[in-house]
Protein backbone atom coordinates (compact mmCIF):
# COMPACT_ATOMS: atom_id res chain seq x y z
CA UNK A 1 0.00 0.00 0.00
CA UNK A 2 2.84 2.75 0.73
CA UNK A 3 4.23 1.56 -2.72
CA UNK A 4 0.79 2.71 -4.73
CA UNK A 5 0.02 5.42 -2.15
CA UNK A 6 3.42 6.91 -2.97
CA UNK A 7 2.87 6.56 -6.79
CA UNK A 8 -0.92 8.01 -6.52
CA UNK A 9 0.47 11.64 -5.05
CA UNK A 10 2.44 14.40 -7.11
CA UNK A 11 4.42 15.56 -3.47
CA UNK A 12 6.32 13.26 -1.24
CA UNK A 13 4.00 10.93 0.52
CA UNK A 14 3.88 11.39 3.96
CA UNK A 15 1.21 8.60 4.83
CA UNK A 16 3.26 6.36 2.35
CA UNK A 17 6.51 6.97 4.10
CA UNK A 18 4.49 6.21 8.00
CA UNK A 19 3.07 2.74 6.63
CA UNK A 20 6.89 1.89 5.00
CA UNK A 21 8.14 2.78 8.74
CA UNK A 22 5.35 0.91 10.36
CA UNK A 23 5.91 -2.72 8.39
CA UNK A 24 8.88 -3.10 10.59
CA UNK A 25 7.17 -2.56 13.82
CA UNK A 26 4.93 -5.22 13.39
CA UNK A 27 6.83 -7.47 14.33
CA UNK A 28 6.35 -6.30 17.94
CA UNK A 29 3.02 -7.30 18.04
CA UNK A 30 1.65 -11.09 18.25
CA UNK A 31 2.09 -13.07 15.06
CA UNK A 32 -2.11 -13.13 14.64
CA UNK A 33 -2.50 -9.47 15.51
CA UNK A 34 -5.06 -10.28 18.13
CA UNK A 35 -3.26 -7.28 20.72
CA UNK A 36 -5.84 -5.10 21.68
CA UNK A 37 -5.36 -1.04 20.55
CA UNK A 38 -3.51 0.41 23.12
CA UNK A 39 -0.79 -2.35 22.99
CA UNK A 40 -0.49 -1.07 19.47
CA UNK A 41 -0.26 2.24 20.00
CA UNK A 42 2.38 1.37 22.67
CA UNK A 43 4.58 0.17 19.97
CA UNK A 44 6.94 2.78 18.52
CA UNK A 45 5.99 3.58 14.67
CA UNK A 46 2.28 2.60 15.20
CA UNK A 47 -0.42 5.08 15.42
CA UNK A 48 -4.22 5.05 15.02
CA UNK A 49 -3.90 4.81 11.80
CA UNK A 50 -2.70 1.55 11.60
CA UNK A 51 -4.90 0.31 14.39
CA UNK A 52 -7.60 1.01 11.86
CA UNK A 53 -6.02 -0.82 9.36
CA UNK A 54 -5.22 -3.77 11.21
CA UNK A 55 -8.73 -3.74 12.42
CA UNK A 56 -10.22 -3.77 9.29
CA UNK A 57 -7.79 -6.18 7.85
CA UNK A 58 -9.11 -8.73 10.60
CA UNK A 59 -12.44 -8.38 10.01
CA UNK A 60 -12.74 -8.20 6.84
CA UNK A 61 -9.79 -9.63 5.21
CA UNK A 62 -8.61 -7.15 3.07
CA UNK A 63 -7.70 -3.14 2.89
CA UNK A 64 -11.12 -1.21 1.21
CA UNK A 65 -8.24 1.21 0.19
CA UNK A 66 -5.23 -0.91 -1.09
CA UNK A 67 -7.88 -2.95 -3.51
CA UNK A 68 -9.13 0.72 -4.86
CA UNK A 69 -5.47 1.51 -5.81
CA UNK A 70 -4.76 -1.48 -7.25
CA UNK A 71 -8.06 -1.47 -9.28
CA UNK A 72 -6.18 2.06 -10.44
CA UNK A 73 -3.06 1.73 -10.62
CA UNK A 74 -0.37 -0.41 -12.35
CA UNK A 75 1.39 -3.78 -10.57
CA UNK A 76 4.59 -2.09 -11.18
CA UNK A 77 3.59 1.76 -10.30
CA UNK A 78 6.56 1.70 -7.52
CA UNK A 79 8.87 1.26 -11.13
CA UNK A 80 7.03 3.23 -12.97
CA UNK A 81 6.06 6.01 -11.18
CA UNK A 82 10.41 6.88 -11.31
CA UNK A 83 9.84 7.23 -15.51
CA UNK A 84 10.72 11.19 -16.53
CA UNK A 85 7.35 13.72 -16.43
CA UNK A 86 5.42 10.59 -15.33
CA UNK A 87 2.51 11.95 -13.63
CA UNK A 88 -0.29 9.72 -10.97
CA UNK A 89 -2.78 10.73 -13.65
CA UNK A 90 -0.45 8.94 -16.44
CA UNK A 91 -0.13 5.97 -14.02
CA UNK A 92 -4.10 5.81 -13.96
CA UNK A 93 -4.55 5.83 -17.74
CA UNK A 94 -1.91 4.13 -18.35
CA UNK A 95 -3.74 0.67 -16.22
CA UNK A 96 -7.29 1.97 -17.19
CA UNK A 97 -6.79 2.92 -20.98
CA UNK A 98 -4.01 0.99 -22.19
CA UNK A 99 -3.52 -2.15 -20.23
CA UNK A 100 -0.42 -1.34 -18.54
CA UNK A 101 0.49 -3.21 -15.15
CA UNK A 102 3.75 -3.76 -16.10
CA UNK A 103 7.25 -1.98 -17.44
CA UNK A 104 6.99 -5.10 -20.34
CA UNK A 105 3.70 -3.65 -21.03
CA UNK A 106 4.39 -0.54 -20.97
CA UNK A 107 7.21 -1.16 -23.84
CA UNK A 108 4.72 -2.95 -26.29
CA UNK A 109 1.96 0.01 -25.55
CA UNK A 110 5.02 2.79 -26.88
CA UNK A 111 6.35 -0.07 -29.52
CA UNK A 112 2.68 -0.09 -31.21
CA UNK A 113 1.60 3.36 -30.26
CA UNK A 114 -1.26 2.64 -27.89
CA UNK A 115 0.82 4.78 -25.67
CA UNK A 116 -0.78 7.98 -27.55
CA UNK A 117 -4.56 7.68 -25.94
CA UNK A 118 -2.93 8.53 -22.33
CA UNK A 119 -3.61 12.02 -22.59
CA UNK A 120 -0.19 14.16 -22.05
CA UNK A 121 1.85 11.65 -23.45
CA UNK A 122 3.75 12.59 -26.80
CA UNK A 123 6.43 11.19 -28.84
CA UNK A 124 9.27 13.24 -26.84
CA UNK A 125 7.86 11.68 -23.72
CA UNK A 126 7.03 7.95 -25.15
CA UNK A 127 10.63 8.05 -26.53
CA UNK A 128 11.93 8.91 -23.71
CA UNK A 129 10.26 6.10 -21.33
CA UNK A 130 11.71 3.98 -23.85
CA UNK A 131 15.11 5.00 -23.59
CA UNK A 132 15.20 4.47 -19.53
CA UNK A 133 13.00 1.44 -20.08
CA UNK A 134 15.74 -0.05 -23.08
CA UNK A 135 18.33 0.57 -20.12
CA UNK A 136 16.53 -1.59 -17.07
CA UNK A 137 18.29 -4.56 -16.50
CA UNK A 138 15.05 -7.12 -16.55
CA UNK A 139 11.74 -6.85 -15.68
CA UNK A 140 12.84 -9.31 -12.40
CA UNK A 141 15.79 -6.46 -11.12
CA UNK A 142 15.44 -3.11 -9.16
CA UNK A 143 17.84 -0.78 -9.42
CA UNK A 144 20.92 -0.45 -7.02
CA UNK A 145 20.08 2.24 -4.52
CA UNK A 146 16.64 0.61 -4.02
CA UNK A 147 17.92 -2.36 -3.04
CA UNK A 148 20.44 -1.03 -0.86
CA UNK A 149 17.81 0.95 0.74
CA UNK A 150 15.44 -2.60 1.59
CA UNK A 151 18.41 -4.77 2.65
CA UNK A 152 19.67 -1.80 5.07
CA UNK A 153 16.27 -1.61 6.55
CA UNK A 154 16.20 -5.51 6.27
CA UNK A 155 19.46 -6.25 8.03
CA UNK A 156 18.77 -3.28 10.78
CA UNK A 157 15.11 -5.23 11.36
CA UNK A 158 17.19 -8.62 11.57
CA UNK A 159 19.83 -7.39 14.33
CA UNK A 160 17.09 -5.61 16.68
CA UNK A 161 14.86 -9.35 17.12
CA UNK A 162 17.56 -12.12 16.44
CA UNK A 163 20.56 -12.59 18.61
CA UNK A 164 23.27 -13.94 15.54
CA UNK A 165 25.81 -12.17 13.48
CA UNK A 166 24.23 -10.78 10.35
CA UNK A 167 25.84 -10.21 6.98
CA UNK A 168 24.68 -8.41 3.84
CA UNK A 169 26.02 -10.85 0.48
CA UNK A 170 24.80 -10.87 -3.06
CA UNK A 171 24.96 -8.46 -5.68
CA UNK A 172 24.42 -5.39 -2.70
CA UNK A 173 27.67 -6.49 -1.50
CA UNK A 174 29.10 -6.30 -5.15
CA UNK A 175 27.68 -2.74 -5.53
CA UNK A 176 26.01 -4.23 -8.50
CA UNK A 177 24.02 -1.60 -10.88
CA UNK A 178 20.88 -4.08 -10.80
CA UNK A 179 19.91 -6.37 -7.94
CA UNK A 180 17.56 -9.39 -8.98
CA UNK A 181 17.42 -10.68 -5.12
CA UNK A 182 18.76 -9.78 -1.66
CA UNK A 183 21.44 -12.13 0.02
CA UNK A 184 22.07 -12.27 4.02
CA UNK A 185 24.07 -15.16 6.02
CA UNK A 186 22.87 -15.49 9.46
CA UNK A 187 25.19 -16.65 11.94
CA UNK A 188 22.97 -17.85 14.77
CA UNK A 189 20.65 -20.50 16.50
CA UNK A 190 19.07 -22.37 13.25
CA UNK A 191 16.07 -23.52 14.82
CA UNK A 192 15.29 -19.92 16.53
CA UNK A 193 16.65 -18.08 13.29
CA UNK A 194 13.86 -20.10 11.01
CA UNK A 195 10.94 -19.76 13.63
CA UNK A 196 11.15 -15.85 13.64
CA UNK A 197 11.65 -15.64 9.19
CA UNK A 198 8.31 -17.91 9.29
CA UNK A 199 6.58 -15.81 11.45
CA UNK A 200 8.32 -11.97 10.85
CA UNK A 201 6.97 -9.15 8.38
CA UNK A 202 10.02 -9.49 6.65
CA UNK A 203 8.35 -11.78 4.18
CA UNK A 204 6.71 -14.70 3.27
CA UNK A 205 8.65 -18.08 3.22
CA UNK A 206 8.79 -19.35 -0.27
CA UNK A 207 10.98 -22.84 0.52
CA UNK A 208 13.17 -24.18 2.86
CA UNK A 209 15.83 -26.23 1.93
CA UNK A 210 16.16 -29.98 2.80
CA UNK A 211 18.96 -29.19 5.42
CA UNK A 212 16.55 -26.25 6.91
CA UNK A 213 19.57 -23.94 6.90
CA UNK A 214 18.56 -22.01 3.50
CA UNK A 215 15.38 -19.93 3.30
CA UNK A 216 13.88 -18.48 0.73
CA UNK A 217 11.23 -15.34 1.11
CA UNK A 218 9.52 -12.86 -1.23
CA UNK A 219 9.93 -9.53 0.98
CA UNK A 220 6.93 -7.11 0.69
CA UNK A 221 8.66 -5.66 -2.13
CA UNK A 222 8.31 -8.33 -4.35
CA UNK A 223 11.89 -8.98 -4.69
CA UNK A 224 13.50 -12.46 -3.30
CA UNK A 225 15.47 -13.08 -0.07
CA UNK A 226 18.35 -15.44 0.64
CA UNK A 227 18.74 -16.22 3.83
CA UNK A 228 22.14 -18.94 4.60
CA UNK A 229 21.74 -19.80 8.10
CA UNK A 230 25.20 -21.21 9.58
CA UNK A 231 27.02 -21.87 12.94
CA UNK A 232 29.92 -19.50 13.51
CA UNK A 233 32.93 -21.26 12.24
CA UNK A 234 31.52 -21.32 8.89
CA UNK A 235 30.00 -17.58 8.43
CA UNK A 236 32.91 -16.63 6.14
CA UNK A 237 32.69 -19.57 4.15
CA UNK A 238 29.00 -18.80 3.60
CA UNK A 239 29.44 -15.03 3.24
CA UNK A 240 31.79 -15.94 0.06
CA UNK A 241 29.03 -18.35 -1.36
CA UNK A 242 26.67 -15.88 -0.65
CA UNK A 243 28.22 -13.07 -2.15
CA UNK A 244 28.90 -14.48 -5.90
CA UNK A 245 29.04 -13.91 -8.59
CA UNK A 246 28.99 -17.71 -9.62
CA UNK A 247 31.93 -17.67 -11.74
CA UNK A 248 34.48 -16.32 -9.44
CA UNK A 249 33.32 -19.31 -6.89
CA UNK A 250 33.59 -21.64 -9.68
CA UNK A 251 37.02 -20.13 -10.39
CA UNK A 252 37.61 -20.85 -6.59
CA UNK A 253 36.77 -24.31 -6.83
CA UNK A 254 35.93 -26.46 -3.71
CA UNK A 255 36.79 -24.48 -0.25
CA UNK A 256 36.29 -25.93 2.98
CA UNK A 257 34.62 -24.35 5.86
CA UNK A 258 36.09 -21.25 7.85
CA UNK A 259 35.05 -18.76 10.14
CA UNK A 260 36.19 -15.74 7.84
CA UNK A 261 36.64 -15.06 4.41
CA UNK A 262 39.99 -14.33 5.01
CA UNK A 263 41.02 -17.38 6.25
CA UNK A 264 39.12 -19.13 3.27
CA UNK A 265 41.12 -17.22 0.67
CA UNK A 266 44.23 -18.29 2.39
CA UNK A 267 43.76 -21.63 2.16
CA UNK A 268 43.46 -21.01 -1.47
CA UNK A 269 46.38 -19.15 -1.86
CA UNK A 270 44.54 -16.29 -2.38
CA UNK A 271 44.60 -13.08 -1.08
CA UNK A 272 41.19 -11.37 0.25
CA UNK A 273 39.26 -10.38 -2.52
CA UNK A 274 36.94 -7.01 -2.22
CA UNK A 275 33.20 -8.07 -3.57
CA UNK A 276 33.27 -5.96 -5.81
CA UNK A 277 35.98 -7.04 -7.63
CA UNK A 278 35.53 -10.74 -7.44
CA UNK A 279 33.70 -9.98 -11.11
CA UNK A 280 36.83 -10.02 -12.73
CA UNK A 281 38.79 -12.64 -12.83
CA UNK A 282 42.32 -14.13 -10.82
CA UNK A 283 43.47 -12.81 -7.74
CA UNK A 284 43.00 -9.04 -7.42
CA UNK A 285 46.35 -6.71 -8.56
CA UNK A 286 49.18 -5.81 -6.14
CA UNK A 287 47.98 -1.47 -5.11
CA UNK A 288 44.41 -2.30 -6.14
CA UNK A 289 42.11 1.08 -4.50
CA UNK A 290 40.97 0.23 -1.55
CA UNK A 291 38.89 2.13 1.01
CA UNK A 292 41.33 3.09 2.74
CA UNK A 293 43.96 4.53 -0.24
CA UNK A 294 41.37 7.40 0.17
CA UNK A 295 43.03 10.75 1.57
CA UNK A 296 40.18 13.29 0.61
CA UNK A 297 36.82 13.94 -1.25
CA UNK A 298 36.78 16.31 -4.24
CA UNK A 299 33.02 16.61 -4.44
CA UNK A 300 31.21 17.94 -1.58
CA UNK A 301 28.54 20.16 -1.54
CA UNK A 302 27.64 22.52 1.40
CA UNK A 303 24.26 24.13 2.44
CA UNK A 304 25.52 26.67 -0.48
CA UNK A 305 24.02 24.17 -2.75
CA UNK A 306 20.02 24.27 -3.18
CA UNK A 307 19.97 20.76 -2.27
CA UNK A 308 22.79 21.00 0.60
CA UNK A 309 22.48 20.35 3.87
CA UNK A 310 25.77 20.85 5.36
CA UNK A 311 27.36 23.83 7.05
CA UNK A 312 30.95 24.22 6.23
CA UNK A 313 32.42 23.31 9.71
CA UNK A 314 30.47 20.04 9.43
CA UNK A 315 32.28 18.67 6.28
CA UNK A 316 35.50 19.74 7.97
CA UNK A 317 34.99 17.85 11.12
CA UNK A 318 33.74 15.00 9.50
CA UNK A 319 36.32 14.08 6.97
CA UNK A 320 38.87 14.64 10.15
CA UNK A 321 36.49 12.06 11.87
CA UNK A 322 37.00 10.00 9.36
CA UNK A 323 40.71 10.17 8.78
CA UNK A 324 40.93 12.27 5.82
CA UNK A 325 43.53 14.87 4.41
CA UNK A 326 41.47 17.04 2.39
CA UNK A 327 38.19 17.89 1.19
CA UNK A 328 36.67 20.54 -1.87
CA UNK A 329 33.74 21.98 -1.61
CA UNK A 330 32.47 21.81 -4.90
CA UNK A 331 28.33 23.50 -4.27
CA UNK A 332 26.22 24.03 -7.61
CA UNK A 333 26.57 27.19 -9.66
CA UNK A 334 23.70 29.53 -10.90
CA UNK A 335 22.85 27.36 -14.37
CA UNK A 336 21.68 24.61 -12.57
CA UNK A 337 17.97 24.16 -13.23
CA UNK A 338 17.33 24.99 -9.57
CA UNK A 339 19.71 27.71 -8.73
CA UNK A 340 23.30 27.76 -7.30
CA UNK A 341 25.88 30.29 -6.30
CA UNK A 342 26.81 33.09 -8.65
CA UNK A 343 30.22 34.86 -8.86
CA UNK A 344 29.51 36.96 -5.91
CA UNK A 345 28.25 33.80 -4.20
CA UNK A 346 31.69 31.85 -4.63
CA UNK A 347 33.32 35.25 -3.34
CA UNK A 348 31.20 35.52 -0.23
CA UNK A 349 31.63 31.88 0.15
CA UNK A 350 36.03 32.01 -0.20
CA UNK A 351 35.80 34.44 2.91
CA UNK A 352 33.34 31.83 4.61
CA UNK A 353 36.12 29.05 3.91
CA UNK A 354 39.35 31.47 4.89
CA UNK A 355 37.99 31.40 8.68
CA UNK A 356 37.02 27.80 8.53
CA UNK A 357 40.74 27.36 7.72
CA UNK A 358 42.04 29.25 10.10
CA UNK A 359 39.90 26.95 12.88
CA UNK A 360 41.36 23.79 11.33
CA UNK A 361 45.38 24.69 10.80
CA UNK A 362 46.30 21.05 10.67
CA UNK A 363 43.47 19.78 8.13
CA UNK A 364 43.36 20.98 3.71
CA UNK A 365 40.34 22.58 3.01
CA UNK A 366 39.70 23.90 -0.68
CA UNK A 367 37.21 26.11 -2.39
CA UNK A 368 35.88 24.53 -5.49
CA UNK A 369 32.34 24.47 -7.14
CA UNK A 370 30.62 21.85 -9.11
CA UNK A 371 30.10 24.10 -12.31
CA UNK A 372 27.53 23.40 -15.67
CA UNK A 373 28.47 22.59 -18.67
CA UNK A 374 25.97 24.13 -21.00
CA UNK A 375 24.68 23.15 -24.61
CA UNK A 376 27.83 24.66 -26.12
CA UNK A 377 30.55 23.35 -23.90
CA UNK A 378 30.85 26.65 -21.60
CA UNK A 379 31.21 27.14 -18.04
CA UNK A 380 28.11 29.02 -16.27
CA UNK A 381 30.47 31.11 -14.51
CA UNK A 382 33.13 33.75 -15.28
CA UNK A 383 37.04 32.84 -15.91
CA UNK A 384 38.45 35.33 -13.54
CA UNK A 385 36.07 33.95 -10.96
CA UNK A 386 37.16 30.63 -11.78
CA UNK A 387 40.82 31.47 -11.34
CA UNK A 388 40.27 32.35 -8.04
CA UNK A 389 38.69 28.83 -7.15
CA UNK A 390 41.26 26.32 -5.87
CA UNK A 391 39.55 23.13 -7.64
CA UNK A 392 36.73 23.00 -10.21
CA UNK A 393 34.61 20.11 -11.00
CA UNK A 394 32.50 20.37 -14.04
CA UNK A 395 29.36 18.48 -15.09
CA UNK A 396 26.30 17.76 -17.03
CA UNK A 397 23.51 18.50 -15.82
CA UNK A 398 20.59 19.88 -18.16
CA UNK A 399 20.30 18.89 -22.15
CA UNK A 400 20.59 14.85 -21.79
CA UNK A 401 18.95 14.15 -25.35
CA UNK A 402 21.57 15.85 -28.01
CA UNK A 403 23.04 14.58 -30.71
CA UNK A 404 26.16 12.23 -29.87
CA UNK A 405 28.54 14.42 -32.12
CA UNK A 406 27.13 16.90 -30.24
CA UNK A 407 26.92 15.75 -26.96
CA UNK A 408 30.60 14.95 -27.49
CA UNK A 409 31.66 17.77 -28.57
CA UNK A 410 30.17 20.16 -25.87
CA UNK A 411 31.74 17.74 -23.10
CA UNK A 412 35.31 17.50 -24.92
CA UNK A 413 35.22 21.67 -25.41
CA UNK A 414 34.45 21.60 -21.28
CA UNK A 415 37.23 18.95 -20.65
CA UNK A 416 39.27 21.56 -22.56
CA UNK A 417 39.18 24.57 -20.12
CA UNK A 418 42.33 24.91 -17.86
CA UNK A 419 40.32 25.07 -14.90
CA UNK A 420 38.60 21.88 -14.97
CA UNK A 421 40.38 19.16 -13.07
CA UNK A 422 37.53 16.20 -12.55
CA UNK A 423 34.41 15.45 -15.11
CA UNK A 424 31.75 14.92 -12.84
CA UNK A 425 29.53 11.85 -12.84
CA UNK A 426 31.06 11.12 -16.65
CA UNK A 427 27.37 9.52 -18.61
CA UNK A 428 24.70 11.56 -16.38
CA UNK A 429 23.15 8.31 -15.94
CA UNK A 430 20.97 7.41 -13.24
CA UNK A 431 20.15 3.98 -12.66
CA UNK A 432 16.81 3.03 -13.74
CA UNK A 433 16.02 6.60 -14.00
CA UNK A 434 17.90 8.31 -16.82
CA UNK A 435 19.89 6.63 -19.49
CA UNK A 436 23.58 7.95 -19.91
CA UNK A 437 24.37 10.54 -22.51
CA UNK A 438 25.03 9.27 -26.09
CA UNK A 439 28.61 9.97 -26.02
CA UNK A 440 31.40 9.06 -28.06
CA UNK A 441 33.25 7.71 -24.95
CA UNK A 442 36.45 7.04 -26.59
CA UNK A 443 36.92 10.50 -27.63
CA UNK A 444 35.90 12.02 -24.19
CA UNK A 445 38.44 9.81 -22.10
CA UNK A 446 41.34 10.62 -24.82
CA UNK A 447 40.39 14.61 -24.49
CA UNK A 448 40.05 13.90 -20.49
CA UNK A 449 43.87 12.45 -20.32
CA UNK A 450 44.94 14.97 -22.92
CA UNK A 451 43.76 17.70 -20.57
CA UNK A 452 44.78 16.20 -17.60
CA UNK A 453 41.26 15.66 -16.45
CA UNK A 454 40.34 12.81 -14.04
CA UNK A 455 36.97 11.25 -14.55
CA UNK A 456 35.06 10.98 -11.54
CA UNK A 457 33.24 7.77 -10.07
CA UNK A 458 30.27 9.01 -8.22
CA UNK A 459 29.42 7.20 -5.53
CA UNK A 460 25.35 8.23 -5.56
CA UNK A 461 23.87 4.22 -5.97
CA UNK A 462 21.50 5.43 -8.18
CA UNK A 463 24.54 6.78 -10.65
CA UNK A 464 27.97 4.46 -9.87
CA UNK A 465 29.03 6.51 -12.57
CA UNK A 466 31.68 5.56 -13.91
CA UNK A 467 30.97 2.32 -14.55
CA UNK A 468 32.95 -0.83 -13.93
CA UNK A 469 33.24 -1.35 -18.13
CA UNK A 470 33.81 2.50 -18.84
CA UNK A 471 36.83 2.63 -15.85
CA UNK A 472 38.48 -0.56 -17.80
CA UNK A 473 38.35 1.01 -21.12
CA UNK A 474 39.16 4.57 -19.70
CA UNK A 475 42.73 3.12 -17.79
CA UNK A 476 43.80 1.52 -20.73
CA UNK A 477 43.72 4.52 -22.61
CA UNK A 478 45.42 6.55 -19.71
CA UNK A 479 43.07 8.08 -17.67
CA UNK A 480 42.65 8.87 -14.00
CA UNK A 481 40.24 8.74 -11.97
CA UNK A 482 38.78 10.53 -8.61
CA UNK A 483 36.59 8.59 -6.12
CA UNK A 484 34.11 11.01 -4.47
CA UNK A 485 30.76 10.64 -2.90
CA UNK A 486 28.84 13.98 -4.13
CA UNK A 487 27.80 14.28 -0.26
CA UNK A 488 24.66 16.98 0.21
CA UNK A 489 24.30 14.96 3.76
CA UNK A 490 26.53 13.92 6.07
CA UNK A 491 25.22 10.17 5.71
CA UNK A 492 26.00 10.44 2.11
CA UNK A 493 29.91 10.81 2.59
CA UNK A 494 29.69 7.16 2.77
CA UNK A 495 29.27 7.19 -0.66
CA UNK A 496 32.67 7.39 -1.22
CA UNK A 497 33.05 3.50 -0.48
CA UNK A 498 30.79 2.90 -3.05
CA UNK A 499 32.71 4.81 -5.32
CA UNK A 500 35.55 2.50 -4.27
CA UNK A 501 33.75 -0.21 -4.98
CA UNK A 502 33.23 1.03 -8.80
CA UNK A 503 36.49 1.20 -9.34
CA UNK A 504 37.29 -2.01 -7.45
CA UNK A 505 35.08 -3.69 -10.16
CA UNK A 506 37.38 -2.56 -12.94
CA UNK A 507 40.58 -3.54 -10.69
CA UNK A 508 41.40 0.16 -10.78
CA UNK A 509 45.14 0.34 -8.60
CA UNK A 510 45.39 3.16 -6.49
CA UNK A 511 48.20 4.69 -8.40
CA UNK A 512 45.50 5.59 -11.34
CA UNK A 513 43.14 7.75 -8.46
CA UNK A 514 44.11 11.35 -7.30
CA UNK A 515 42.49 11.40 -4.62
CA UNK A 516 44.88 8.79 -3.07
CA UNK A 517 47.64 11.24 -3.04
CA UNK A 518 48.61 12.21 0.26
CA UNK A 519 47.88 15.82 0.60
CA UNK A 520 51.27 17.57 -0.42
CA UNK A 521 51.39 15.32 -3.32
CA UNK A 522 47.90 15.91 -4.52
CA UNK A 523 48.86 19.98 -3.77
CA UNK A 524 51.46 19.92 -6.68
CA UNK A 525 49.25 17.72 -9.54
CA UNK A 526 46.58 20.61 -8.79
CA UNK A 527 49.13 23.05 -8.69
CA UNK A 528 49.00 24.29 -5.06
CA UNK A 529 50.90 24.46 -2.01
CA UNK A 530 48.81 22.55 0.33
Amino acid sequence: MAVLLRASERTRSFRATAYRKAIWSLDDLSPNLEDPPERILAVPGLGRGMVRLIGEFKSQGVLEELVELEDRYPLQAGRLRRLPRMTPAMLRDLKSDVGVDTTADLVRAIETGDVSAVRGVGVVTAEKWLAVLEAWADDDAVPAFDAWVLSVELERHLARHLDADIRVGGEVRRVAEWAHALAFVVSGDLEHVRQFLRESVVGIPASVDEGGDRVTLETPSGLPMLVHIVDPGALGSALIESTGPNAHLVELGDFGKGSTEAEVYGSLGWPWVPPPAREGKGPPPKGMLEKSSIRGDLHVHSAASPDGRMSLETIVEEMVRRGLEYVAITDHTIGLRFGGLDEAGLRKQARDVAEIRAKYPGFTLLHGAEVNIDVDGNLDIGNTTLEMLDFVVAGVHSHFDLPRSTQTDRVVSALRHPVVRVLAHPTGRRIGIRPGLDLDLEAVVDAAVVNQVALEANGHRDRLDVSGDLARMAVSRGALFAANSDAHRVAELDNIENAVASLQRARITEDKVINALPAPDFGRWIGLTV
